[in-house]
């Protein structure tokens, strides 16, 4: 479940941004793009710690609207599942931008323009022309980011609560605690057959 709506969520913010990207010049694409790979190179932990910082009970958010006035107690924004779906969205919208941009930029937007000369409004052009064209990318980084998705384990760990238990954690938690070789193998297997 998590890893669906980490791909979905991924897709729905980083399909726009890609567009917008592929759309401007190199020059600028690739200045902007930068910014689209900081968190890449940012330690996955260090990610996780900050979201906890600024999602935690007593953390920059809370904070912020308790001093504005628009909440009378902490909001329970982590150990669920809001918190952990944010925070693997942070780190999984770089691939997803990436796959989404490679695909994009290599779409001819004559094609668009033809389209719209052809009678077409330019979100009816952008729909039948220019979607069915970045489906590759699309797909590419759907696949890749449910992938790594259903695998994580520090992000899960962290800002995941009791109910929040992702298979990586299952076998971790078979290996390390229980000593139960044959589930932590067998949910293992699962997990690579699923990920096939």
């Amino acid at each position: 479940k998590i890893g669906i709506l980490v791909t979905v969520f991924s897709l729905m913010l980083g399909y726009p941004l890609a567009y917008y990207l592929s759309s401007i010049s190199t020059r600028k694409a690739n200045l902007l793009l930068i910014f689209v790979l900081i968190p890449l190179w940012t330690s996955l932990l260090v990610r996780t710690y900050a979201w906890m910082m600024i999602l935690g009970r007593n953390g920059v958010l809370n904070q912020t609207l308790f001093k504005w006035g628009l909440i009378d107690h902490p909001l329970k924004l982590i150990y669920n599942s809001f918190g952990l779906t944010l925070g693997m969205v942070h780190v999984m919208m770089p691939l997803m931008i990436l796959s989404l941009y490679s695909v994009m930029r290599g779409i001819d937007r004559s094609l668009l323009k033809a389209a719209q000369n052809l009678g077409a409004r330019p979100f009816e052009a952008f729909r039948k022309v220019f979607l069915p064209l970045s489906a590759p990318g699309i797909v590419a980084g759907s696949i890749l980011v449910f992938i790594i998705s259903i695998g994580f384990f520090i992000t899960p760990a962290l800002l995941g609560g009791p109910k929040e238990i992702m298979v990586s954690m299952v076998i971790d938690q078979a290996v390390s605690v229980l000593l139960n070789w044959e589930f932590a193998s067998a949910a293992s297997f699962i997990l690579l057959f699923l990920i096939l």
